[in-house]
């Protein structure tokens, strides 16, 4: 992984974006690692393109609490 100090992302951003595209750059304050700058590409091949969401029981929409209500009826039918 390339490492650019913050500046760098002022002075020549091209450069920083050009060297992203490639692989994830290391963007560094104070000389030590603090981002990892990377292609959507790139980041969707690690991390996926998920848009799930996870709700605590009383944080849940009403539209999600109906569903899971209508499937344990449907369980308890069974």
């Amino acid at each position: 992984m390339k490492h650019h100090p913050s500046t760098d992302l002022k002075q020549n951003l091209g450069d920083v974006l050009a060297a992203a595209s490639q692989q994830p750059v290391s963007i560094t304050r104070h000389n030590r690692p603090r981002y990892v700058l990377m292609s959507i590409e790139a980041y969707e091949a690690r991390f996926g393109n998920d848009s799930r969401r996870v709700y605590a029981a009383e944080d849940a929409p009403l539209q999600h609490v109906e569903m899971l209500e209508e499937y344990a009826a449907e369980l308890d039918r069974d």
